[in-house]
């Protein structure tokens, strides 16, 4: 059937000719159209739930919100982990949902749990509960210039309101300047003199500011609405609201008593870039959204703006990930067609140039088909479907190169016309070709069952190879033989060049090489095949020992640099405005004078912007770099530079210099337990134990203590007095913290309107010991008389890992210092027992990038058991012999030996990218074992005898496994040296698949035939009665279909 289906084609050019064009036309309208990212596109499998708290301590936060909602969501169907953190003001969960399940299920049973809860505290707003959504950075643009905020916001706004205007983005985040604030305050004195509370102001301004409807009346002719409209939205307005009439019938206005301002909240650091007030401006872009659209868009409105406001305000582009995204589209096309020129160098060399051609011309019509089907899918072009198209580059000739080197034998050495020996050439080889190419996109399935935020990117490496094989192999079938047929590719004369001359030469040489060297080594391999298997088991230990002894380094996951260096400033709770930016500056300063000490070095000059904010108690100062053109070292080279020079900063609790890490940070250890004081010591003691590890850095955990708290008490009399704790604590909320009466839109801002003490009046302890509190009974008596109070160092975080606390110990590492694995294995061994031995009842377990390369890990051992039992099973079709199939499926172990020396010789970590590359290895490598066996088991159906017939296979196949080896290493080239910042991740990848490749090549060419004489040796020894040829699978095969 399947001869006469490529016959078919063979004979029928105009056809074959004709699905070609198809194929082209469809594949050039998808590539037009198809969508550019640098990420692909994936729904986020989590649900986050946020409360907002005001006032309250992470301490209330946790025991009023957190662990109600805990209980609420436990044993749900659905969930897999709940992760929480209670910090002042708010507390948030993020729930992650067990991989496949139905989202909008979870996420309306989630809400029905959550708001099934009754006992909220009255002052915690409602409950927030959103799909978690994968939003991309389109753009990052600093807005600066005056000191006016007013002018500021008001500019940011109306560019914002311009930019949704134009229907090309929904998400626009901007930050720097908050919402204003009305805060209305009085004197403790004035409180007593008119016999007030605060809750009596804050009631009387929510009785005169609103605005409401009364009903209507029904007249004769229409019906009359009644309505009230007081709602105040100004300060003035506010100054006339009644608060209390006097003794004498006068009345007593709001500005009377108390002083009403609108204004910044309080104790505000606010964002600056380069020095003058600025506002962040982000726009994202979702799955449905064009990056390429939206930052056109962006700096055109920036241009018209730049324009409108020339000298009040300045536009500058911060981060813009289309210039991200363009390079590193520039970068793979740049080496994609690095790698495909040196295919089809390669491939002119080796073959007939006519030939050589032809078989080149299945790459782009097997990309053009893949193109289209991405199209049809709609999967993206982004970084990883781009690496795709540069790995499969080198694979995609393997098939044609087979198949158009058996074609040219037939024409050579049998003298047949080439329609002929495009059909017989094509039919001798059409079955192990299938089969590796089939069991090289079987390797490539794993890739989709992959655990986390790394499978979601890496399957549509899988998806480019698998679809771009499929294609190759109906190309190499039925496509290749016909040009070849229909061609001059095989005609006897070829024109005297340059290049035929030297590929005539270059033949010869091999033919030579070939027949006097190998033959005599593959002869000498067969007549001391156990001393060459001794030598490989040898040499498969010293690898191993560079592997063990730390010869070849390990990490999990490779530095993976952002375009800008980022110091972040974790801050003691409670600083204030003046301090923090005090600091700010201070590290703006040493990051200047340290660049002008990196230029005196003969360095590019490295900064080019500042910009600097205040997010949840972090000072985050960004400095931009030149591009990576301009100059010649890395970003995490500056950055450890960098960090060296800042040092310490002694009001800082903690500083990290440096990028973004994905899986989280190498050193990240969590504790667990209901006893936060023994959590507190295990914690403290990992943190000096790991100060005594070389290479370990920026040592920090994630519950640094919160503001001091003033703890009160009451004493005998405040009880006697009718006080409760509520009572005394709300007292000191309102007056000192504020009561928040309201919230008032106006236009688009919502502003809150706030009622507590003059600031004069609560900036000192002693003015809350001196304080007259409100008895039940109307009386005021000072606060000390009925209460103690003592003052502690809250917290202000704290974190819960399925609802039991917990408390994370990370740290950076110095990879120049320390191996990543050996610094874990010391903790494990030594470290991790010896803390757990001097505290009680704490539990420990690796988070970070341990705990993740640990599921990863498992996911990969998982798939690729099953991708490996399916190629096994596929194997054993064609060879129908277990023995031989066990032979090529043992060359994928001597393969990873490859991929490891491969980071060896080129001074890379192996980390969890390598094994990526191994189990695209895995498929890869067993081709041209394959070819070469199932060679040798026609020869010996042919009549040749065992030794004859390895020695022979292993000549035939010489040249094709070769060359095969040579394309496809070149093709992965360009990869393995690249040295640009937007592509490092992609090298161990490439490096495990050239490494194993090379070692897997020598290995087949050399030791497969000694091992086929080894298993023949077996097989004779069994059976003593038989010669070696009745013994082999392939020659009782061959007489059952005699």
């Amino acid at each position: 059937m399947a001869s006469k289906f490529v016959q078919y084609f063979i004979k029928h050019s105009v056809v074959t000719n004709w699905i070609v064009i198809i194929i082209c036309l469809a594949g050039v309208f998808a590539l037009i159209n198809l969508q550019k990212r640098i990420n692909p596109k994936f729904e986020l499998e989590e649900v986050e739930i946020d409360v907002p708290f005001p006032g309250a301590s992470a301490l209330e936060v946790e025991e009023g919100i957190v662990v109600k909602i805990e209980e609420a969501l436990r044993g749900m169907e659905g969930i897999e982990k709940i992760r929480s953190t209670s910090a002042d003001n708010w507390g948030s969960l993020d729930v992650e949902i067990s991989e496949g399940f139905d989202m909008n299920k979870a996420i309306q049973d989630i809400k029905n749990a959550v708001n099934s809860i009754n006992s909220y505290p009255t002052e915690a707003e409602k409950p927030i509960v959103t799909q978690e959504t994968m939003w991309n950075r389109a753009i990052m643009v600093s807005i600066y210039g005056p000191d006016d905020l007013f002018t500021l916001k008001k500019i940011v706004e109306e560019f914002r309101d311009d930019l949704y205007k134009s229907g090309k983005m929904s998400n626009i985040w901007w930050w720097g300047i908050p919402n204003r604030e009305f805060s209305i305050e009085i004197s403790p004195e004035d409180l007593i003199r008119y016999k007030l509370t605060v809750n009596d102001i804050s009631v009387a301004i929510r009785n005169a500011s609103l605005n409401l409807s009364s009903g209507s009346v029904l007249t004769d002719q229409e019906e009359i609405l009644i309505r009230t409209y007081e709602k105040k939205y100004e300060a003035i307005d506010f100054e006339t609201i009644e608060v209390v009439s006097s003794i004498d019938g006068r009345k007593i206005l709001l500005r009377d008593i108390c002083t009403v301002v609108e204004q910044w909240p309080e104790n505000r650091l606010y964002s600056e870039h380069n020095g003058k007030k600025s506002v962040g401006f982000n726009v994202f872009y979702n799955n449905n959204e064009d990056v390429v659209e939206i930052v056109e868009t962006v700096e055109a409105k920036m241009e018209e703006y730049q324009e409108k406001y020339a000298g009040l305000v300045e536009f500058k582009t911060f981060i813009k990930e289309t210039t991200e995204l363009e390079e590193r589209i520039d970068l793979m096309t740049q080496n994609g067609m690095i790698g495909l020129i040196l295919v089809l160098l390669l491939l002119g060399f080796f073959l007939n140039i006519r030939l050589a051609f032809w078989v080149a011309i299945g790459i782009p019509i097997s990309l053009l088909g893949m193109f289209f089907v991405l199209w049809t899918f709609g999967i993206t072009i982004n970084e990883m479907s781009l690496f795709g198209i540069i790995l499969v580059i080198g694979i995609l000739v393997d098939d044609g190169i087979i198949i158009g080197e058996s074609i040219y034998s037939h024409w050579e050495k049998y003298g047949k016309k080439p329609l002929r020996a495009a059909i017989d050439g094509t039919l001798e080889v059409i079955k192990p070709v299938t089969i590796s190419i089939i069991t090289t996109m079987v390797a490539f399935v794993p890739y989709f069952f992959f655990y986390g935020m790394l499978g979601k990117h890496v399957w549509q490496i899988a998806a480019v190879v698998i679809i771009s094989l499929a294609f190759s192999l109906v190309e190499a079938m039925i496509i290749l033989p016909a040009h070849i047929a229909h061609s001059r590719a095989l005609l006897a004369e070829e024109r005297d060049t340059v290049l035929t001359r030297a590929r005539k030469k270059l033949n010869k040489f091999l033919l030579w090489a070939v027949n006097n060297f190998y033959r005599k080594l593959l002869e000498f391999g067969l007549r001391n095949r156990l001393a060459v298997s001794a030598t490989l088991f040898a040499i498969v230990l010293v690898i191993f020992g560079l592997f063990s002894g730390s010869h070849v380094r390990s990490q999990f996951f490779p530095d993976i640099e952002p375009p800008y260096a980022r110091v972040q400033v974790e801050m003691p709770a409670g600083t204030s405005a003046e301090v923090a930016n005090k600091i700010r500056y201070n590290i703006i300063d040493k990051a200047q004078d340290f660049a002008d000490e990196w230029e005196k070095q003969g360095k590019a000059y490295p900064i080019t912007n500042f910009t600097s904010w205040m997010q949840g108690g972090t000072l985050n100062i960004f400095i931009v770099l030149p591009s990576s053109a301009d100059r010649d070292y890395s970003i995490g080279e500056f950055s450890q530079a960098l960090g060296d020079y800042i040092g310490t900063v002694p009001e800082a609790e903690g500083v990290t210099v440096g990028g973004w890490q994905f899986g989280g940070r190498p050193i990240s250890v969590r504790f667990a337990s209901t006893d936060y004081n023994q959590l507190f010591k295990a914690k403290e003691l990992l943190k000096e134990e790991l100060k005594k590890i070389d290479g370990v850095k920026d040592i920090q955990d994630d519950t640094p203590l919160g503001n001091n708290e003033f703890i009160v008490e009451l004493k005998p009399k405040g009880k006697a007095l009718g006080f409760t704790a509520r009572d005394l604590t709300t007292q000191l909320r309102q007056g000192f913290y504020g009561q928040e009466v309201m919230r008032l839109q106006r236009g688009r801002d919502e502003l809150k309107v706030w009622v507590r003490f003059t600031k004069e009046d609560r900036i000192s302890i002693s003015q809350i010991e001196n304080l007259k509190v409100r008895t039940p009974t109307g009386e005021y008596v000072p606060f000390k008389e009925v209460a103690s109070f003592r003052i502690e160092r809250g917290l202000r975080r704290i974190r819960h890992e399925d609802g039991e606390r917990s408390v994370t110990v990370f740290a950076d590492l110095d990879y120049s210092k320390n191996d990543q694995a050996v610094v874990l294995n010391e903790l494990n061994a030594n470290v991790i027992p010896s803390v757990l031995s001097q505290v009680e009842g704490v539990t420990q377990q690796f988070g970070g990038q341990a705990e993740y390369v640990d599921k990863m890990v498992q996911s990969i051992y998982f798939s690729m058991a099953i991708a490996l039992f399916v190629m096994f099973t596929i194997l054993m079709f064609l060879l129908k012999s277990y023995m031989q199939t066990l032979l090529v499926m043992g060359l994928i172990p001597l393969g990873v030996i490859g991929a490891v020396l491969g980071h060896f010789v080129m001074g890379i970590p192996v980390s969890i990218l390598s094994f990526l590359g191994i189990v695209a290895l895995a498929g890869i490598i067993v081709n041209d074992s394959v070819v070469l066996i199932h060679k040798y088991n026609n020869l010996l159906q042919a009549g040749m005898d065992v030794p004859q017939a390895i020695v022979e296979a292993g000549i035939a196949r010489f040249r094709p496994i070769v060359l095969t080896t040579i394309t496809t290493v070149a093709g992965l080239a360009p990869i393995i040296l690249l040295r640009s910042e937007q592509g490092q991740f992609l090298v161990p990848m490439a490096v495990s698949v050239a490494g194993g490749i090379l070692f897997g090549s020598f290995i087949t060419l050399l030791l497969l035939p000694s091992s086929l004489y080894v298993i023949s040796d077996l097989r004779r020894f069994l059976k003593r009665n038989k010669s070696r040829r009745e013994l082999e699978p392939a020659y009782l095969e061959g007489l059952k279909s005699d």
